[in-house]
């Protein structure tokens, strides 16, 4: 089958697309740590080693101010670009960047007022490293229920934080168990006797000598599957006092005299407000896992185009992106990854928008799209590291040639800032509500008796199609809905214990078709090569997805038995148009090869010449593993390295 045709050209325009905004800054950002031998990855040195590894590879990048806190009042897209190059580095200095500047940092400049923000340089500088202290033991998802108590104190103007119960302690809280000084603390607040909600209060952790608080008691949650580099802790608070100034009071103050007063009426209210930020949080995590995810691509197609496997003569002269088998695995999730690239861009342009306060009136659909892209890019993360592991056999299971960290970092960005499957339900539940109460418009709907007849290889009818799927699965989910209760089912039966199939399914409908059509928008505005690679790509997803779905577009009468059948073939056709320029396409993902770290990736006979000397599996002597480019550190009075 013939290629494609395209130029260089036409490769960068696109590279340019899905960075989206702030190039400069990406360019700078990477080649800084591409220089600096202390990003080079090391596999075997202790905890303590991993930890000051990715603190200090996080402090050479505030230093140079590839991040600050007032990015988000200035170019709040800023920050997400340093997250998204921060997750092909390491997805630990990664993690503790989006809680210093999204969940700490963004909190104290969304949430306090002027007398906060002395914090902000030196939350940028990180001599006031933070947490974020708002998940407990027994309170994860339904955080509103939380048991950590902060009761006014008025003879001396200060709030007491208590933790009342093994069930309270604030858990997984990064940065904790090492380097912070600061933690923003979640509590239920009592002022005089009358719970006011969950409010949000600076305490103290540490002292300067980073010994714990007077009345603080830190815990190491210790070793983890991945992300070893991040300092996870348990905190508990025994009647710590803090001056009443301690609360962040964009919202809510207390008086000198001991009144409290909200701007937010109602106890539900505050709490979604103080824990606003956990909505870019889920941007950063997104951006995060999709770094990692186009690094994962980029060594999985490098080492496909230079290991040589059994050819048509039986010699060992083929390289295995030749075989269907290699092509088939990689190119959909390279479709894929695009895809949901340009619904990422789109979602974080919404954001920062309305966080800017350009589009005010878009607040409730910008939490659904936060709510609904963190998942699909981390699930897409997992998978895409998971196969590309399998897809580069023996090589792949490696620690120095990455995918084990990926899968790892992968896992971490499903769960952190809400599971991914829990957010799935929050998205469903709103737009069965705006369903219901009749404030979706489906009258641009296309008519689904026509569907069977579409020419299922067009992006239009592709387009159609999966807005037929996202349509249908929210009617029958309204319709199960109202029949079910209509028969005296309550509704936390019927939501939580009948209907979750098609919850989850309802809601990655609407991702996937929000991705579909913003890839339609961009496919409209270039032209050439680069339009003839997006266009590829995008039907090779669609496709992909339909074959996905292919049972649910024949039970509902959308795909005709006839169509099904031709589907894998068709999906079989794109993939063949492009599998000899996959290793070139790839390129569009704007991966710094000077990052890539993988030996496999190192093009023909760079895997093999990394094999010449007994390497212990490390790319430098593991004398230098716990020495090279780092500077010398003394966090507790003693060496730490």
């Amino acid at each position: 089958m013939t290629g494609i045709k395209y130029t260089p050209a036409d490769l960068g325009k696109i590279a340019r697309i899905l960075a989206n905004d702030n190039h400069e800054h990406r360019r700078q950002m990477l080649d800084f740590a591409a220089k600096d031998p202390i990003y080079i990855p090391r596999y075997d040195i202790s905890l303590k080693a991993k930890r000051e590894l990715a603190l200090q590879r996080l402090r050479r990048l505030a230093h140079e101010g590839y991040i600050s806190v007032l990015d988000f009042e200035k170019n709040p897209l800023r920050i997400f670009s340093a997250h998204e190059i921060a997750g092909m580095i390491d997805g630990s200095m990664g993690t503790k960047m989006t809680v210093q500047w999204n969940l700490f940092g963004g909190t104290v400049i969304k949430l306090g007022t002027e007398r906060h923000r002395h914090l902000l340089p030196k939350i940028d500088d990180m001599t006031a490293i933070g947490c974020f202290g708002l998940t407990e033991l027994g309170y994860g998802n339904n955080a509103i229920e939380m048991e950590t108590t902060a009761h006014y104190i008025p003879e001396t103007h200060e709030w007491e934080v208590h933790t009342p119960t093994v069930k309270a302690q604030k858990y997984w809280i990064t940065n904790s168990a090492v380097h912070a000084k600061w933690c923003i603390v979640f509590a239920q607040t009592f002022v005089g006797g009358k719970d006011e909600g969950i409010h949000a209060i600076l305490v103290r952790i540490r002292e300067e000598d980073m010994t714990p608080s007077k009345g603080v008691r830190i815990e190491d949650m210790g070793v983890k599957f991945g992300c070893n580099g991040v300092d996870n802790g348990k905190l508990f608070f025994d009647r710590v006092r803090v001056p009443a100034e301690y609360l962040l009071n964009k919202y809510s103050d207390i008086s000198r005299d001991g009144k409290f007063s909200s701007s937010i009426s109602n106890r539900r209210g505050r709490f979604l407000k103080v824990a606003d930020q956990l909505l870019s949080g889920r941007l950063a995590i997104a951006s995060l896992c999709q770094g990692g995810t186009k690094v994962c691509l980029a060594i999985a197609f490098r080492y496909a185009s230079s290991r040589l496997c059994v050819g048509p003569q039986g010699k060992s002269d083929t390289p295995i992106l030749v075989y269907q088998l290699q092509q088939k695995a990689l190119l959909p999730l390279l479709a894929q990854t695009v895809c949901l690239n340009i619904g990422l861009n789109y979602c974080k342009e919404r954001w920062a928008a309305a966080s800017l306060k350009k589009n005010p009136e878009d607040a409730e659909e910008v939490v659904r799209l936060c709510c609904v892209i963190k998942p699909l890019v981390s699930w897409n993360n997992e998978r895409v590291a998971t196969t590309c592991r399998e897809r580069c056999g023996g090589q792949g299971y490696l620690s120095v040639n990455r995918f084990g960290q990926f899968i790892a970092f992968s896992h971490a960005g499903m769960t952190a800032e809400g599971d991914n499957s829990v957010l799935m339900q929050k998205v469903a539940k709103e737009l069965v509500t705006l369903i219901q109460k009749g404030k979706i418009d489906g009258s641009h709907l296309p008519n689904p008796k026509a569907a069977a007849g579409w020419d299922i290889t067009s992006l239009d009818s592709l387009y159609k199609l999966f807005q037929l799927r996202e349509a249908g699965l929210f009617q029958e989910l309204a319709t199960a809905m109202q029949t079910k209760m209509g028969k005296g089912a309550p509704l936390f039966n019927v939501w939580m214990g009948e209907e979750s199939d098609t919850i989850q399914a309802a809601a990655k409908a609407y991702g996937e078709r929000i991705c579909f059509e913003q890839t339609l928008k961009v496919i409209a505005s270039v032209s050439g090569g680069a339009k003839t690679i997006m266009e590829t790509l995008l039907r090779l997803w669609g496709l992909s997805m339909v074959d996905s779905y292919l049972s649910w577009y024949l039970t509902r009468g959308l795909v005709s038995q006839q169509t099904a059948l031709k589907v894998p073939q068709h999906v079989r056709d794109v993939v063949a148009l492009i599998g000899m320029d996959a290793l070139a396409i790839s390129d569009i993902l704007g991966v710094d090869e000077r990052l890539i770290f993988a030996p496999i990736a190192g093009g023909s006979g760079g895997w093999e010449i990394y094999n010449e000397i007994d390497n212990e599996g490390e790319l430098m002597p593991h004398d230098q593993l716990q020495t090279k480019g780092f500077t010398a550190h003394d966090a507790f009075g003693t060496s730490k390295l």
